[in-house]
């Protein structure tokens, strides 16, 4: 569900303000004066294989065990609620609950296994019998004598994959999916774009994964470090939400001492260096919705969901789900963080989210499940996808992708760093060096992901002087890219390539020099074999052919003039007339990824001309 009350992929914490409200409110404790079943019940659901499930069931006031209410679904990795010292409970929940619960739907939120107040030992992220869970849960809640047996899975984030992965089971009782800034990759959308690991980002994400499952024994007092994500996330003094009764609490340390051995994500991403990786359950394609297209395809289950242009690869997923699954999808792709907290649109100022641009999301999600969960309506196999175009303004509805009028326009590097729309014939190269000190910033698209914070990126005339920039003449009207670039380069490695790494940054320059970043693409040169069009899955369909496979990877040899190809992410956006369209190359984002090399030494000759052409390819729309 679309909401500021919780940050997406860190510790869910409301303010302190919230928490006083839900205390005040009679109606987030046990029930309602006069109803048959209690306001919220917290207890456990036995899977099939003996594992018990921490859940927390919000039932409208007045609620009888013959109400046949439609259920909303929401499994989660960072606790379903937080307990403090002296027993009370505070349950921010109740205000994401309330809403559903107003409109005559039962919310049922779960920690999911091997997490929370959940038993069980976490196995694999995002892995098979954590979404089998979700499953069984539908089964459990369609058992209910409350529930009409219709189910809507939703969330943000993680909890947004688990419920996208869930369609794959084809659970009859499941009918709709709402999953908010959810993963479809999460190898390439996320964790290792262009097979480049989020290093800084990932790590300390990992560890607040290990202080929230004590895995290892970990705890906020461990470190320094541990002291202030704890702080930061406001995790100080906080346990799970226990389950009801006098046994909760020693429940709920029963179950935590089961996390111990949880599996290390850190492990995982560093290990998992190429797309086919397997190590006993885990695996990226395991973690895919891309490998359950066919199965969720079959399952037929409508699907809406929201991205933002500039939250990681979560847009490119989108667009993935639009290619590779033929069912009723409505995708609204607009300029927002990840979770939709923030405006996240480098042509304006951030900010949060308005209230009533809050209530208008989820008015829409509300009218979604109403449609395929309260009512029984049929899915006609519609595909519709709105998107916000930057630096216009403007919304756009389109049931194709490319839309309509979209033609691939190239501009070539040239001499003088410039960026033409023909190819010059003069040959020549320029001198690439990696710089470890010019990255993206700490509020980058790649940290909101994994923190929910607001992105943003100043003028990069700076960092550019840094970096090798081809720049065209001023446009002499306005053009609007919408899609995914593609860059090409003619790249000599000179010292300290062979495991290297090549950005590309798309921007635009106004008249008065500011400079705005648009979009980016990376690659990890041993990954640049391009595979055949034909091996390329239907949901990759929009991405240059690449595999990431062990097998095709290679290392980049030096001395060797070379051909390169990869992606710019997604973006749609419109270059005003005056302004000029840039691209800038780099060797590294040290702010965001690892350094490739792990020395930071690296340099590099891009060619121009026509014996060794480089250029960029971007969607224009006529």
């Amino acid at each position: 569900m679309v909401r500021n009350a919780r940050k997406p992929l860190v510790v869910l914490v409301a303010a302190a303000a919230m928490l006083a409200l839900a205390a005040a409110h009679p109606a987030a404790q046990a029930g309602a004066a006069g109803s048959a079943l209690p306001r919220l019940q917290s207890q456990y659901v036995r899977m099939p294989d003996g594992v018990r499930l921490a859940v927390d069931v919000w039932l409208p006031p007045g609620t009888t065990a013959s109400s046949r209410l439609p259920t909303v679904l929401e499994t989660d990795r960072y606790w379903r609620a937080q307990a403090y010292p002296g027993g009370y409970r505070h349950n921010p929940n109740y205000f994401i609950a309330q809403p559903w619960n107003r409109r005559g739907y039962a919310y049922v939120f779960a920690d999911l296994r091997g997490t929370g107040a959940s038993f069980g030992t976490l196995a694999a992220e995002l892995g098979r019998a954590m979404i089998a869970d979700v499953g069984s849960l539908a089964n459990w809640i369609a058992a209910q004598p409350w529930s009409n047996g219709r189910v809507g899975v939703t969330g943000v984030s993680y909890s947004a994959d688990t419920a996208m992965l869930s369609l794959a089971l084809r659970n009859p009782h499941i009918t709709a999916a709402a999953p908010i800034s959810y993963d479809f990759d999460p190898y390439e959308d996320l964790v290792r774009p262009g097979g480049i690991l989020i290093q800084p980002l990932i790590d300390p994400y990992a560890l607040l994964l290990r202080i929230l499952d004590k895995a290892g024994g970990t705890t906020c007092a461990t470190s320094a470090q541990t002291r202030q994500l704890c702080k930061d996330a406001g995790l100080t003094g906080a346990a799970p939400e226990p389950v009801d009764g006098p046994d909760g609490r020693a429940l709920r340390a029963a179950a935590r001492a089961q996390h111990f051995h949880n599996v290390n994500l850190v492990q995982m991403a560093r290990a998992g260096v190429y797309r086919d990786y397997v190590h006993g359950p885990q695996s990226w394609t395991v973690t895919s919705v891309g490998s359950k297209t066919a199965a969720i395809s079959a399952g037929g289950v409508p699907v809406l969901t929201f991205a933002g242009w500039l939250d990681a690869g979560t847009q490119d997923g989108v667009l993935s789900e639009f290619a590779g699954l033929p069912g009723t999808q409505e995708s609204w792709i607009g300029p927002w963080s990840h979770g939709q907290g923030y405006i996240a649109n480098p042509f304006q100022p951030s900010r949060p989210l308005t209230a009533a641009e809050h209530r208008q999301l989820n008015d829409r999600v509300y009218a979604f499940f109403d449609r395929y969960v309260k009512h029984d309506g049929h899915p006609g196999g519609s595909r519709v996808l709105h998107y916000f175009t930057l630096n216009q303004g403007q919304w756009h509805t389109t049931t194709r992708w490319p839309v309509a009028g979209t033609r691939m326009r190239r501009l070539y590097f040239g001499g003088g760093h410039a960026l033409t729309w023909q190819l010059g014939t003069a040959p020549g190269s320029d001198l690439l060096h990696l710089n470890p000190t010019a990255g993206t910033g700490h509020l980058d698209r790649w940290n909101t992901n994994l923190t929910g914070d607001p992105v943003v990126y100043p003028n990069r005339a700076a960092v550019d002087r840094k970096l090798l920039t081809y720049t065209s003449a001023p446009l002499r009207r306005a053009a609007t890219v919408t899609g995914l670039g593609r860059v090409n380069l003619t790249v000599t490695g000179i010292t300290g390539a062979r495991h290297g790494a090549l950005y590309a940054y798309l921007e635009d320059v106004r008249p008065g020099g500011r400079v705005t970043y648009v979009t980016e693409g990376e690659l990890a040169l041993v990954d640049r074999a391009v595979a055949p069009a034909k091996d390329n899955p239907a949901w990759r369909r929009l991405r240059i052919p690449r595999t990431y496979a062990r097998a095709d990877a290679a290392p980049f040899p030096l001395h060797q003039r070379q051909r390169i190809t990869f992606n710019l992410l997604p973006t749609s956006v419109q270059f005003h007339a005056g302004d000029r369209i840039r691209i800038a190359i780099a060797a590294a984002d040290p702010d965001s990824f690892q350094l490739m090399p792990a020395n930071g030494k690296a340099s590099y000759r891009i060619g121009y001309g026509a014996a060794s052409p480089s250029s960029v390819d971007l969607p224009v729309i006529r």
